[in-house]
């Protein structure tokens, strides 16, 4: 799901240059779910949720005013924005018995031991982001597309990590980048092979998936423009 979503959302993002937005919106998500987590001793699963979405919403309305006021500087605050954020899960689980843990889990995630409730609680929202994005050309423009990109990221960081997450949006982007054509069906392909792949390698091996993921989709993005580079030389 994750990667049928993301390879065309990565993209868009390359396109716009902001290569940077997954890692800010998703990191101003975890910082509000580590609060709310805080203040209400692990509080419900759907106040987290909204909780997320709503600050991750917020921040995609705060970065589409900044690329329409300040468009050379945009890609300056998006990074200082996920540094304040990044900074900001560090102190509030400073003190935290649990805090080293819970920041690997942000960062690199748990991806073996996601639980079937969460995919089937996610799902609906990738199927509506999928939907949505190729059966309705609008929400790949404007606020429509920090919109969807702000929720199905905060989604995804829970399920992935952070690490993954800027992966599997860039990675396959890149990929296809030198593409003229089909390079949204080409990039989903690009996330597909690396995600079996990669949790393929990290069972054999008894690895953290989420590390040797990032490491899957690099090798993946490689091979793959090497091919499209050899292609189009015969081809010429």
């Amino acid at each position: 799901m994750i990667a049928s979503i993301h390879g065309p959302l990565g993209i868009e993002v390359l396109r716009r240059g902001i290569i940077f937005i997954d890692l800010a919106i998703a990191q101003i998500a975890c910082l509000f779910v580590v609060l709310v987590d805080l203040f209400t001793h692990e509080g419900s699963w759907a106040l987290r949720q909204l909780v997320a979405i709503g600050a991750a919403l917020l921040a995609a309305w705060f970065f589409r005013t900044v690329e329409k006021i300040l468009p050379k500087e945009q890609e300056a605050i998006i990074g200082v924005c996920f540094v304040l954020a990044a900074s900001g899960v560090l102190l509030a689980l400073a003190n935290h018995p649990h805090g080293g843990e819970a920041m690997q889990d942000i960062l690199s995630g748990q991806l073996l031991f996601v639980s079937w409730s969460d995919i089937f609680a996610f799902a609906p929202l990738y199927v509506v982001a999928i939907l949505l994005w190729f059966s309705w050309p609008r929400m790949r423009t404007g606020a429509w597309f920090f919109a969807i990109f702000a929720v199905v990221v905060t989604a995804s960081v829970q399920l992935i990590g952070l690490y993954v997450v800027f992966a599997s949006l860039i990675l396959p982007a890149l990929a296809v980048n030198k593409i003229s054509t089909g390079r949204a069906r080409r990039s989903m392909l690009c996330g597909w092979f690396a995600i079996v792949v990669g949790i393929g390698a990290s069972v054999w091996s008894d690895l953290p998936a989420g590390p040797l993921l990032v490491f899957v989709y690099a090798a993946t993005a490689i091979l793959l423009r090497g091919i499209g580079r050899m292609a189009g030389q015969r081809v010429s």
